[in-house]
Order: structure tokens, then C-alpha cells, then sequence
């Protein structure tokens, strides 16, 4: 099999437009041919270090030379083509005396590549774009090293190497410049490469969003006789720039209209006509509303916007807002449009993506953007990620998705995201066996049980500043009140540190005495709330007076109905510190969650709760958000002793004998844990016993997992995995810090990372606090396709 059977992929450019990239075959030696017509004098001369007398001719030769009938591919390329057309070329050649020339055999692992793009296209990341697939189609090849041959002042082809990021020897010689380029990547080259990576995506990505995100004109395909599609003209009347409307197939837009964006209302085999009419029209972005697309029509659907260049939301999309700015909109079925704010959402479903709205309004949260991606085709929850990453109206993020297109790229984008935002997600299951909640744990998105929680917590975020650590002072007006909010703020995770009972006069003024003296805020202040009454004796020595160091870095009033009225709480909020988080219990409250606005000195948008496990568990998911903010990325890397160049000696050896897949050899499991440096200690007599898995998984990638006889359940870990993760895992495992299988984990998970013919892998070690003790060990290969999961491309749909 060629490079060329799974090198097709449609990517963003620089500027946000789509190319098709795909493998050169010999039938496109004309396209090649007429390719070189624009090539501008010097980037012929810089293509050939010279003046050929037909350039396109000697080119396309070359080029779109038949495949080699025998042994390894003798070389290779891609076309990156724009509207049809050829716009740049990427070639890979292997060395070896004489090879060329055809009198001599070809280097096994080394490749010269070469690059061409159109003079038109120069500055727009194209060359960036196929190297970055280049690199992955010489590796599907064989190749471990490419060589790249430029004259010394070509700064733009030197430049393509520094931007990818990738460690780049350089050789000059009259003038020459010979650049290398190792394809064996060590942990913190590939860390790297993928931060460069990660850079372009983002400035692409938010470019080609920009026709969804920021349009400049809008157009609703629909039969205006039905409801969605009356509701959405009436929503954009609002909107500063034209909006059209172009019936159910677009028949009707003006022979003027330019939009940007398009509305799609009409049912599906309609709906596919009307999105050739805007690729006619030169449209940015669509939203398909429809739902029940057979699968022809969902391809010929997403084929339509793929070749003319659209991005595309749905279908089963309820709709986009970008409220904020003058061209701020709103184009939602079904729902009000939204005020601007700081919540960024990404939501699936469109009926969770209602109700999410219906309870920001209601607790006054406006939104920075909302996406409803339904079935994503195209825009997915890694887009909006994207584009929060570079959006300074987003503060908090709230995520509902059921499924994930490219998850390793989602826990990617989402880990540097985290430490900028928080970041909260839907994790109904919640268990440490299920891969997404290993998924949102590794990416630091804080993950809520329910709908409700993620609003619970959603208020807090939007309305309180964020707990510089997990320290909490509980005041209230009952010692029942203050002992319920107490013991749920433990069970949520939280250090309560003080936890007491204003009465028997808890009255506005005396709450306020009581939030100064928390805070030490002089001796008057204490001393009036001297006589208050305690109830710290009921908890841990953790929960005594706290000195200043261990002073509380958030406020909960838990408050009973205690007399007729409203309870003032002005006072109080004045009391607490700037940067303090407050929140309130008040137990007579109608709703789960509703917000006041107190203060008088500086005016406070208050959470309050009508539960106190609702609100302490709400403070815990945003204190374990303020602490990934402040936690550094961490970049994996592997335990030293570990030859992964063995481990692949020993994959490939055994896949040779064997290349449809079988069960390991007993040999070949142990020469893989010996290539991993798995050794064996010796051990005292408490040592235990652990099981630890590793596997591929179709939707989540390569995961690892371990789980101790009589101890909790399979804890699952998406591969790679960084060492705080692996150590947080080996503890819950063993029920305490376990070095050792901090290390073991790391190992096991290189292993399932690099490797992914290994379809599953077992081994049972016994530990201590000494080292592990390696048992019997098991596993199974199978065919599998060497991949990048961050290589910049847009995805696969769900219907391809």
C-alpha cells in the first residue's frame, strides 16, 4: 500500500481558506505541468537551482514518475490544490549513490524532499501545510530522516523549518544550505512540534470562523412560510448588515447578495441544493438546521462545502450567537437571543443547548458565543476551543457533548485553554474507568454530574472571582444551617477552616462583625463578635482558628429563614475582602440557583443556593478550575532506561512473520517490557499485586488502566500520560504515593503511544515502596495505520 492511499485531507490555510491535500499519481502530469506556469523566475530557479528550458514538463516527470513495481515506495509527493487547481507541490525522494540515476539502491530511511508553491499563494502557509503532511507521509514510507537542499539566502524555505518547529541540522557549504531533519522525536521535540502545530491550527481555524463567528452579511434559505425559518428572519432583524432571504433553495437571492453566512431551514434534499447555491455565491460559513440527511445526501452535503471552501455547523444545529460587538447576532431557533457576556458554550444537543440558555438569562450570564453543533459534520467543540483561546470576551466555558471527533486534539487544545479560562463539562458517568472522564481530567476540564451542576457552578464562575485555594470559612444564623453547609463542603473536597454560628442575635450588622473577624480585620471587629456562637469543636483540628497564612479563600453564609423578611446582607458583602469568593445558602429560596446584588461599598453579584451541597459542590468545581489555572503544562516525557527503539524492533519483527495481527509470543511480551525497562526488584513481604492494561481504543485513541486486587475499579488514563496524572493515578490505586508505579504507568503508556499495531497489552506486577516485580504479561498486534492525531487537517464527519 502507497502513502497515497490515506494521504487525502482537506486543512486551513493561514488566511482560513480550505485546500485539498492529496498524494501526486501519474495521472496528474498535466496538472502538474500547467502548475509550473505559476512559478514566477525565481521560484523556478529556487525549485531547480537553474533555468530548465520546459519547466513544467521536467517537473511533472519527475513528479508523476510511475511507483517502483518492487520493494519500498522510491518517492513520493502531495498536491495541495484551491479551487480545483494545483497552488503547491511537495516531493520526497530516496537518497543513495546513484540512485537517481538508477545505479544504485536507494537509502532504506533517508529521503530529499523539495517544495513548490504558486507565486500567488507565497505567505499563506502552504508550504508550512505540506510539510507538516509530508512529514507524516515519509513516515508512513518508511523514512526516518529527510534532507532538504536550499540555497543559503532562500530565508522563506528556511523559515518553513524553524515554524514547524521540529529540530533542524544545518550544513552550508558555497552557499548551499543542507538542512536535516530527524523524524525520531524524543518527548520534548514532539512537545514542540506540537505547540507549533497547535499555534498555526489556532490562527487558521479562527480565520476561517470568522464568516460564522464576525459575518458581514447573513442569508436564511427556507420556505418563509414555516416557522424556523419566519423566527430566524425576525431574530436577524436586528442584525447591522444585510440579511437575505433565499427561499427554500436559494432561488431568490439577489444576483447582488454577497453573505457571508447562510441559514439553511429547509429539509434535507432541499437543503443540499440551497448550499450549492451559496457555494455559488460565495458563502463563508452555513448552518443546517435539518435533521434525517440519508447518508448520499449528508456526503454530497459536506462534499458541497468542503470543495467551495465552507464551514459548516450541523446538520441538527439549533444555531450560532455571537452577540458581542457591532456586528454581534443572534441566529437561534427556538430561543431568545442571548446578551452578551463571558460564557463561551458548546453544546450538541439543541434542546440541552435551550435550556443552558433559558438559565444563563435567568441568572443574568451573558455569552461571548454559542455554538449548537448537532451532528458536526465539520465545526465540533475543538473549533470553539479554538476560537475561546483567542477571544477575550470568553472568561468560563461550559461544554454539554456527547461524542468527540478527535479527542486527543480536543484534551490538547483544551489543557493549554484551562490555564486561561475555567473550563466545565457534562460528565454524567463520572467513573475513573470511563475514558472521558480520564479525558476531561487529563485536559483540566472540571467535570459536573448534571445539567444542573454545570449551572450551579456556572454562576459562581460568571459572578465571583475565582478561590486562590480550596480554604473555606461557613458563617450562618443556625447551628444546624452552619453544620449542614459544613459537612458538605467536606464531602465536596473543600478545607473548612471556619465554621460558625452567629446567633443567638444574628441580625444584619452582627453577620458583618462576624465576616470582619474571619478576616482579622481589626480588634474591633473581633471583638464584637466575641459572644457569637461555635460550632468549630464539631470538626477536624484542620477547621480551628486559622491564622493569617491560613486565612479562608472563600466565603459561604449559609442562612435559615429565622423572621419575617429578607435577611440584609449588605453588610456582609461589604465585609468580605476584594478577591474573596462569596456565596450564600438561603434555604427558602424557590429556585435551585438565583443571583442579588448586595454591597454598598462596592456592589456584588451574589450567588445564592437553596441547597448546600449544591453550593459547596459548586465552590469545589471552581476551585479545582482556579486550580488548573494556576497548575503549569505539564509536557510528557518518558522514564529513563527506556529504548523505544527496541520496543519498535520488537513489534515490527514479530508484524513481519505475522501481518494480519495475532497474540504475543511469551518472548515477545517480556522483550517488550525489557525494551521498556521493566525490571524486577526485590520485594518485602507487604508487597501487592496490580493489573495494568493498555489498549487502543477507536473513539479515544491509545489508553492505559490499572486496577489492584481488592482495591477500586479500572482507572483509565489517556496515553501519553504526564507524570503528576500518572502519580495521582498509582496513589488512588494503591491507596497512597506508589513511585513506583508512577514509573510502571509511564512506561506502559510510552509503550501503547508509540506502538499502535499493539491492540492490547496486560501485565501483573507485585510493588512496595521499593520497586515493582514484573509477572506474567500478555498482549496482541494487529494491522494498524501509523498516524498523527494532531496533524492539522479538517476532520473526518461522521458520515464519511
Amino acid at each position: 500500500m502507497t502513502i497515497g492511499d490515506r494521504a487525502e485531507a482537506y486543512a486551513l490555510l493561514a488566511d482560513g481558506r480550505h485546500v485539498r491535500l492529496r498524494s501526486v499519481t501519474p495521472g496528474d502530469w498535466q496538472a502538474v505541468h500547467d502548475f509550473a506556469a505559476t512559478l514566477g523566475p525565481d521560484s523556478l530557479y529556487r525549485r531547480f537551482f537553474g533555468a530548465p528550458s520546459d519547466p513544467g514538463g521536467t517537473l511533472a516527470d519527475l513528479v508523476c514518475a510511475p511507483p517502483t513495481e518492487h520493494g519500498p515506495p522510491a518517492h513520493g509527493g502531495l498536491l495541495a490544490l484551491l479551487d480545483g487547481a494545483v497552488v503547491g507541490l511537495a516531493e520526497w525522494y530516496r537518497t543513495g549513490k546513484g540512485w537517481k540515476s538508477g545505479e544504485g539502491e536507494p537509502e532504506a530511511d533517508e529521503a530529499e524532499i523539495a517544495f513548490a508553491v504558486s507565486d500567488a499563494l507565497h505567505g499563506h502557509g502552504v508550504a508550512t501545510l505540506l510539510a507538516e503532511h509530508l512529514l507524516i507521509a515519509a513516515e508512513r514510507a518508511g523514512i526516518s530522516r529527510l534532507l532538504a537542499v536550499t540555497q543559503g539566502d532562500n530565508r522563506t524555505m528556511l523559515g518553513v523549518f524553524v515554524a514547524l518547529g521540529v529540530p533542524v541540522e544545518r550544513d552550508w557549504s558555497d552557499g548551499v544550505c543542507t538542512l536535516t531533519i530527524e523524524l525520531t522525536l524524543d518527548p520534548a521535540a514532539r512537545a514542540a512540534l506540537l505547540d507549533a502545530s497547535a499555534k498555526r491550527e489556532g490562527v487558521a481555524d479562527e480565520a476561517s470562523l470568522r464568516g460564522l463567528l464576525a459575518p458581514g452579511s447573513i442569508a436564511v434559505l427556507g420556505e418563509e412560510s414555516e416557522p424556523a425559518t419566519r423566527r430566524l428572519l425576525e431574530e436577524l432583524a436586528a442584525f447591522s448588515g444585510p440579511v437575505y432571504s433565499g427561499g427554500a433553495e436559494g432561488a431568490l437571492l439577489p444576483a447582488d447578495a454577497r453573505p457571508e453566512l447562510a441559514v439553511i431551514t429547509s429539509p434535507p434534499a432541499q437543503a443540499v441544493a440551497a448550499a450549492r447555491r451559496c457555494a455559488e455565491f460565495g458563502v463563508r460559513a452555513l448552518i443546517v438546521t435539518a435533521t434525517g440527511f440519508a447518508r448520499a445526501e449528508g456526503l454530497e452535503l459536506l462534499r458541497t462545502c468542503r470543495a467551495a471552501g465552507i464551514r459548516l455547523v450541523g446538520p441538527g444545529s439549533l444555531g450560532v450567537a455571537a452577540p458581542h460587538g457591532p456586528e454581534g447576532f443572534s441566529a437561534l431557533l427556538s430561543a431568545a437571543p442571548p446578551e452578551p457576556g463571558p460564557a463561551g458554550v458548546a453544546v450538541q444537543s439543541g434542546g440541552v443547548g435551550l435550556a443552558l440558555l433559558s438559565h444563563l438569562d435567568r441568572l443574568g450570564i451573558g455569552v461571548s458565543t454559542f455554538a449548537a453543533v448537532g451532528e458536526k459534520y465539520d465545526v465540533s467543540a475543538n473549533d470553539l476551543l479554538l476560537h475561546w483561546e483567542q477571544d477575550a470576551d470568553t472568561k468560563i466555558g461550559l461544554l454539554h457533548v456527547e461524542s468527540f471527533g478527535n479527542p486527543r486534539k480536543f484534551a490538547h487544545t483544551a489543557r493549554r485553554l484551562s490555564r486561561l479560562i475555567p473550563l466545565l463539562a457534562v460528565d454524567p458517568e463520572q467513573s475513573p474507568s470511563q475514558a472521558r472522564t480520564a479525558l476531561y481530567a487529563q485536559a483540566g476540564i472540571v467535570a459536573v454530574p448534571s445539567l444542573g451542576a454545570l449551572v450551579d457552578a456556572a454562576a459562581l464562575a460568571a459572578h465571583q472571582p475565582l478561590p486562590r485555594g480550596p480554604r473555606v470559612a461557613v458563617l450562618g444564623n443556625t447551628n444546624g444551617m452552619v453544620s449542614l453547609a459544613a459537612q458538605a463542603c467536606f464531602k465536596a473536597g473543600l478545607e473548612v477552616v471556619r465554621a460558625v454560628d452567629a446567633t443567638p442575635t444574628a441580625d444584619a450588622d452582627r453577620l458583618a462583625s462576624l465576616v470582619a473577624a474571619v478576616f482579622g480585620e481589626g480588634a474591633g471587629a473581633a471583638g464584637q463578635a466575641d459572644d457569637v456562637g461555635r460550632v468549630d469543636d464539631a470538626f477536624p483540628a484542620g477547621s480551628q482558628d486559622a491564622s493569617d497564612a491560613d486565612a479562608p479563600q472563600a466565603v459561604l453564609l449559609a442562612l435559615a429563614p429565622t423572621a419575617p423578611g429578607q435577611l440584609n446582607l449588605e453588610p456582609a458583602m461589604d465585609a468580605v475582602p476584594a478577591g474573596v469568593p462569596v456565596l450564600a445558602v438561603l434555604t427558602e429560596q424557590p429556585e435551585s440557583v438565583a443571583i442579588r446584588r448586595c454591597g454598598t461599598v462596592r456592589e456584588r453579584t451574589l450567588p445564592c443556593y437553596n441547597d448546600a451541597a449544591a453550593a459547596a459542590y459548586a465552590l469545589a468545581a471552581i476551585e479545582r478550575a482556579a486550580q488548573v489555572k494556576r497548575t503549569p503544562r505539564a509536557h510528557v516525557g518518558n522514564p529513563p532506561g527506556m529504548d523505544l527503539a527496541a520496543v519498535r524492533d520488537v513489534v515490527e519483527e514479530s508484524m513481519k512473520h505475522e501481518p494480519d495481527g495475532h497474540t504475543l509470543l511469551p518472548a515477545e511480551s517480556a522483550g517488550l517490557l525489557t525494551a521498556l525497562g521493566v525490571s524486577s526488584a526485590e520485594l518485602g513481604p507487604d508487597a501487592r499485586s496490580v493489573t495494568v492494561t493498555a489498549w487502543q481504543d477507536q473513539v479515544f485513541g491509545p489508553l492505559s488502566g490499572a486496577s489492584r486486587d481488592g482495591g477500586p475499579e479500572l482507572v483509565t488514563m489517556l496515553a501519553p500520560v504526564d507524570e503528576a496524572i500518572a502519580a495521582d493515578v498509582a496513589a488512588r490505586v494503591s491507596g497512597g504515593p506508589a513511585p513506583a508505579l508512577t514509573d510502571l504507568f509511564l512506561r506502559i503508556s510510552a509503550l501503547v503511544d508509540e506502538c499502535p499495531e499493539l491492540a492490547s497489552f496486560e501485565v501483573t506486577c507485585d510493588f512496595d515502596e521499593s520497586g515493582v516485580r514484573r509477572g506474567e504479561s500478555s498482549g496482541s498486534l494487529a494491522p494498524a495505520e501509523s498516524k498523527n492525531p494532531y496533524l492539522r487537517r479538517l476532520r473526518r464527519a461522521p458520515v464519511e
